[in-house]
């Protein structure tokens, strides 16, 4: 059985159905890898790499935002071991549009609701930010031409740039330096934190890791791809 499919057939058993689950709680607003409007945080990247994780633990894991009782913390959590990091990443028109960061200033440029790369792009740089319920829609923005760039995770922009659909808007702003998003996750039991830890260091671990964020990476691809087959039709 592959690994996607025993990961779907997790996140079809009702949280009912689990018998004292592990209580993961999410910190901080923001979602990577978010391909549609309506997903929630319980059906999206996080909920699959902790399905992910219950199943190398051996033990059943509910993501829940207000717990009784809170094992594990995940998101912008302090210490921990990071399950997914990317740089920041600007994605622009190939040849018309802008060049450098600083071209932003006065600008709009697309981003996804709750992303911590809205402070920094205004902030540093004086772009006006639009805000997308995902990433997805963030992405067609760019090619409805509401903004100058789509602002989000470098891991994601790259591989969407080098998509043949993307390659009118394939150019990619330079590397931000000291602009990284790191989510890290932090178990309340230090017996089960080293159990963690080690999962997470071992060759599986990380092959678990990197096949669940490759999968929400083409799931956004593929959302953008129809929000712009269906713009197409009309």
């Amino acid at each position: 059985m592959t690994f996607l499919l025993r990961l779907m057939l997790v996140l079809t058993i009702p949280v009912s159905a689990l018998a004292a689950p592990l209580n993961a709680v999410p910190v901080g607003d923001y979602r990577p890898l978010k391909a549609a409007e309506a997903g929630s945080v319980t059906e999206g990247f996080e909920a699959s790499w902790l399905a992910g994780l219950a199943e190398a633990l051996g033990r059943d894991i509910a993501l829940v935002d207000r717990p009784t009782q809170t094992d594990l913390r995940i998101g912008a959590v302090a210490s921990g071991p990071a399950y997914y990091s990317s740089d920041i990443g600007a994605l622009t028109a190939a040849e018309a549009g802008p060049a450098d960061w600083a071209d932003l200033a006065g600008k709009p440029f697309c981003v996804t609701a709750e992303s911590s790369h809205s402070v920094i792009v205004v902030s540093r740089f004086g772009g006006i930010a639009r805000v997308y319920p995902s990433a997805a829609q963030a992405l067609i923005g760019l090619k409805l031409g509401e903004c100058q760039a789509v602002v989000d995770d470098r891991l994601l922009l790259e591989q969407i740039a080098a998509l043949p659909e993307w390659r009118r808007y394939n150019r990619l702003l330079p590397v931000l330096e000291q602009a990284t998003v790191t989510l890290r996750i932090k178990a309340e039991d230090a017996v089960l934190q080293q159990q963690i830890e080690q999962i997470m260091a071992s060759d599986q671990g990380q092959r678990t890791r990197a096949e669940i964020t490759q999968y929400w990476i083409d799931e956004v691809a593929f959302q953008a791809y129809v929000l712009a087959d269906t713009l197409d039709c009309h």
